[in-house]
Parts: structure tokens; sequence; C-alpha cells
């Protein structure tokens, strides 16, 4: 049941299906908000709609527009930096909210919408805040991350060196593209003026981009909800395998996690898929490729594991795979300078090697496949530390309501303030200033 003294919240996303981390993230709070009782409207670009935010009353509208990776490439590019329709059908919606109850909250916005939806939520006159769950904000390819090299990027984005940097995944042309959608971004959308504050999804990514954004802009840490549930602690140091969950492509570090295993000579199970899948097989044969599998399925794998390795050569803002490890008790490896390694503990919850070392990380494996009593000490403090503050949907509703709460009595106050200033004055016989 709506409450009238909850703020009516516009979760502005891509996608209106769960395709993808942040979507995902956006539209599972949007749902957990309707439940407690907010209005909530969905505004995205692509469909089919998730039947769970209509199950949960929420409004949905929805453009009907495509990825910006499908279509002709010249219409594509040209919405990808500036989305007319996006803009103009947002305005609209705004439009008729109601002032002084109204959030804006953007989540995604480069697969359709793009930028010009932060310069219509800006001109609304409503609050409007962001998630920021990778680092595009600040990043022409949203990574902080040299693809060609393989290693985190050192430059300071849209400086000289940046703009001359092939850093992109794709060809020079795309890299050129993607400063335009920058400059759109950050100079037209003027996006950090526009919001009252951003959300980072871990102090890691927080830390990281601070420097790049201007210091006027309000940033704060509301960690993502991890959809897990308490089945106790795991046993793993009965398991004999390792496991890889995610993405088969360079820069998540999956032929790193190939190549060490074989060198350790230690059973590795890989869930996920990609473009590399051949190069993987070809690395490790003796290495157990199961594909894609559901949520379940991936739970039970971690459950059975010796450990997780998480071999990241890129950042990230927030390793998803590392809390689900943690929660069940299976210790993690993980790359250093990354968002994973900065969620565990150092010899207490997991390890750490080196980023991009292989023979550093066959240590590792080798280290814990002959000690039992080390991965059972690192197993138990993983799941007594997970579940003494675990990140619940209602601990991450709880930090966007008081956001909420908090940006809209501030710009309250600011209008009261815009209010008092613009009444004109007259003095009284004393000579004292008086209020008309």
């Amino acid at each position: 049941m709506r409450r009238v003294d909850l703020p009516h919240v516009v979760v502005v996303n891509d996608r209106a299906f769960p395709g993808g981390g942040a979507s995902k993230v956006a539209l599972q709070s949007a749902i957990g908000l309707a439940r407690r009782g907010h209005r909530v409207t969905v505004f995205a670009a692509m469909g089919p709609t998730a039947p769970e935010l209509i199950d949960a009353g929420i409004d949905v509208h929805l453009l009907g527009q495509a990825d910006l990776a499908s279509g002709r490439r010249i219409t594509m590019a040209a919405q990808g930096l500036w989305n007319a329709t996006a803009a103009q059908q947002i305005a609209s919606l705004l439009a008729s909210a109601q002032r002084g109850r109204t959030i804006v909250h953007i989540h995604s916005w480069s697969k359709a919408l793009s930028a010009s939806v932060f310069a219509a939520a800006g001109r609304s006159g409503h609050p409007v805040i962001a998630t920021l769950h990778d680092y595009g904000f600040v990043c022409p390819n949203a990574a902080l991350h040299d693809f060609p090299s393989g290693k985190a990027c050192t430059r300071t984005p849209m400086s000289p060196g940046c703009l001359a940097a092939g850093c992109d995944a794709r060809a020079r042309a795309h890299k050129l593209w993607r400063v335009a959608r920058q400059v759109t971004l950050t100079h037209i959308a003027r996006a950090s003026t526009v919001l009252a504050a951003a959300v980072c999804v871990t102090d890691y990514s927080l830390r990281i981009m601070r420097p790049f954004v201007s210091p006027r802009l309000e940033m704060i840490v509301v960690p993502n909800p991890i959809d897990v549930a308490d089945h106790g602690p795991a046993v793993p140091a009965q398991s004999k395998h390792f496991t890889y969950v995610g993405r088969f492509s360079r820069e998540k570090g999956v032929l790193l996690a190939a190549a060490a295993a074989e060198r350790a000579g230690v059973s590795l199970v890989l869930v996920g898929d990609g473009e590399l899948r051949d190069d993987v097989a070809r690395i490790s044969p003796s290495a157990t490729i199961t594909g894609w599998l559901t949520a379940e399925n991936v739970g039970k794998t971690i459950r059975a594991s010796r450990a997780v390795v998480v071999p990241s050569l890129w950042r990230e803002t927030q390793g998803m795979v590392v809390p689900e490890a943690l929660s069940a008790g299976v210790p993690v490896i993980a790359a250093t300078e990354t968002a994973p390694a900065a969620a565990i503990e150092p010899g207490v919850t997991g390890l750490l090697f080196e980023n991009g070392d292989a023979a550093a990380l066959a240590h590792l494996f080798s280290r814990l496949a002959t000690n039992d009593r080390l991965v059972e000490a690192l197993g138990a403090a993983a799941y007594r530390r997970y579940w003494q503050a675990p990140a619940t949907m209602n601990r991450h509703l709880d930090g966007l309501e008081a956001l909420y709460a908090r940006v809209l009595s501030d710009r309250s106050k600011s209008l009261s303030k815009a209010r008092s200033a613009s009444l004109p004055r007259s003095s009284d016989s004393t000579g004292q200033q008086l209020w008309r």
C-alpha cells in the first residue's frame, strides 16, 4: 500500500529488465521501495518490462528503444551522445510529479538513454541523485582501465594523456566517440552540478573516483544488496577444487586463473562463458567449464568450493562474487588493487596476490590445496565476519531512504531561503529593515 508521507521515486535506468548487474540492482531496489510504500516509477529505454515490476505496483514508462550496440551505427552513435526522445519524455513525466515529494534516481544511462536524462532531470526542479555502478561518470571507457595492456589506467581522465591514449577495448574511433560522450555528460548535461548526491557502491570505488569529481558534489556509499540466504557455513576444507565465476574476458583475469591452476596442478571449475572459452580450454584442458548457471546453482557451486578465485585485471567497483563466497564461509583469492580485494581481509577471510601475476596466484592455489587448517580458518572467519553486518536489501533501502529524506529536506530549505531573499524590503521609522 502506498504511503502519502513517503517520496515518489523515479528510477531512471536503461533497461526495464535485469540485464546486467546495474539493472538488477536498480530494479530490485525499485521493487523494495514500492513494497515499503513508496510510489515508484521506472523510466527505461529498453524492454521488455520485468513482470516483477508490475506485480509490485510500479508504474513503468518504457520508450521501446534499442541497445546502442544494435541498429544502424550512425543512428545509435547519435542517440548515445544525446537521446532527444528520452530527454523529452522524462521532462514530460517529471513535469506532472509533485514538487518537494519527488526524487529522481538515475542508475544506468550509457546503453541507450544517454546523458540527456541528467540535463532534463536537472531542469525539472526535483532533486536528482545517481548511483555510480561503474567508472563512467569520470572515465570515457567507464573502467579506468587500459584494455590493450591489460593494466589499470594511471592517467587523469580527460587529460591530454587520456585523450591521446589508445586504451579502449575497441577501435580508436570508438575511443573518440566515448570522449565525445564524456564531454556531453560533463559540459553539456553538466551532470556534476545537476546531482544533489552521487552514490558509490563501495568505499573502494568512492576513493578511486573522488579525485576526479567536483569537490562540491557529495559522494556517499550505499552498498548494493546481496541476494544470499544464510544456509550455515560450508566446509571448504573437504573440497578439492577451486572456482571462478564470471565472463570469459581478458579483463576479468580468466586466462590468468586457468594458467595458474594448470601450473599448480589443482582442479578448477569455471562458471561462465565468453569469447575466450576456447583459449581457456586450451590453457587448462583439465578445467571444468560449466557455462552459465542459474543463481541457485552458482550458489551451490560456490559452497562446494575450496576457495573462490577473483583474478580481475581491472579495478571493478564491487565484486559480487566475493560477498557470495564470504556469506557461505568460503575463502576468496583476489588480485590486489581491485574492489574484490578491498572486500576481504588478507590472511583472515582470504588471500591476495599481485595483480596479473600468474606465478603468485599458482603459489596461493598450491598453498590452499595442501593446508586444510588454513582453509578452515579462512572460511570460518569469512562466514562470521560477513554475517556480522550482511549487505541485505533492508540495509540498502535504509541507506537510500535516509539519503532521499535528507536531500528533500535540503532542497526545501534552499527554496525557502531563496524565496525569503527575493522578498522586497522597506525601512521602518527607526531605519530597521522589514520584510514585506
